[in-house]
């Protein structure tokens, strides 16, 4: 049976895979690896998030969908911007209660997946854990059980399955074996979990590469649902070995979130149409190669 191809544009792939109502997982963290050009896709199509779950530390991923008004309520530790301060679409539809917040930790980011990737209807927690004011927080997605060999009580976490998950690689081919350039974060766990997985990329390379570079392998093909070749995809965040932040643009989308963030969403996602508009809209080629010229550390 010949194998199929799986490389999509942006449109296609979030017409097809990201449905409303669905529960999503998009990766990346921080200002790094935040597969922006699909989450512009997703907020131009208008798609209703009725879920959203994140890394330990969501960005611009996270903020602009809610910023666009198409979530409903988001698993999270953090959304905010590092040095720059906290993400102001999340805080405000937080604070107004428009968005309903399921205040998680970190640890919850990684085992609600864990759990989810197992087919696994709950799972422990590290001990220590407990001690926490979590639980007590959000009692609806924290449970205590019997550890069953020593009696001791256990606290455990709800496992996610995510319908979809949006993640930027550095490299895949066409088949969608990828390659994490740097780190992966959470983003491996969120692709076991998920029925459906987007990622975008750099750059689409030969299956010739990939057969030179199994040991750099992260992601095997049989895992992806689509590919899709952005190169400067994560514009403003960073794409590690590729390409850091854009702080500049990043404080000007935070100053629009407080003064117009729609005419932000004119300007830079419903106005572009593809990729290219995109890059021209933000400066061109020439952004683009200053920001890889600068120092990237990871």
């Amino acid at each position: 049976m010949a194998r199929k191809e799986k490389v999509m544009e942006a449109g296609d792939a979030v017409s097809k895979f990201v449905k409303d109502g669905c529960l999503l997982a998009v990766g990346g963290m921080h200002m790094h690896n935040n597969a922006m050009a699909v989450i512009r896709e997703i907020v131009r199509q208008k798609k209703s998030i009725g879920s959203l779950t994140t890394s330990p530390s969501a960005c611009t991923n996270a903020d602009m969908l809610i910023g666009a008004g198409l979530v409903g309520e988001i698993y999270c530790s953090y959304v905010g911007f590092e040095h720059l301060g906290l993400a102001p679409n999340f805080r405000k539809s937080a604070q107004s209660g428009d968005l309903k917040v399921r205040e998680c930790d970190e640890a919850f980011s990684v085992y609600s997946l864990r759990g989810g990737a197992s087919s696994l209807p709950f799972h422990p927690l590290p001990k220590g854990l407990e001690a926490t004011s979590v639980p007590k927080l959000n009692p609806d997605d924290y449970k205590f059980t019997k550890d069953p060999f020593t009696g001791e009580d256990v606290m455990c976490v709800r496992s996610l399955q995510p319908d979809v998950a949006v993640i930027h690689c550095q490299k895949a081919d066409a088949y969608g074996n990828a390659i994490f350039e740097g780190s992966k974060f959470t983003d491996f766990d969120m692709i076991k979990a998920s029925d459906k997985v987007i990622i975008q990329v750099e750059e689409v390379v030969p299956t010739e590469y990939i057969l030179e570079k199994t040991h750099k392998v992260n992601v095997p093909g049989l895992l992806v649902d689509a590919v899709i070749n952005v190169p400067f995809g994560c514009h403003p965040t960073a794409s590690h070995r590729y390409y850091t932040y854009d702080e500049d643009h990043l404080k000007e989308y935070l100053k629009a979130c407080k003064e117009d963030f729609s005419a932000y969403l004119d300007k830079y996602v419903y106005g572009p149409k593809t990729n290219e508009d995109y890059l021209e809209v933000i400066g061109g080629r020439e952004k683009a190669t200053k920001l890889m010229e600068r120092d990237i550390p990871w």
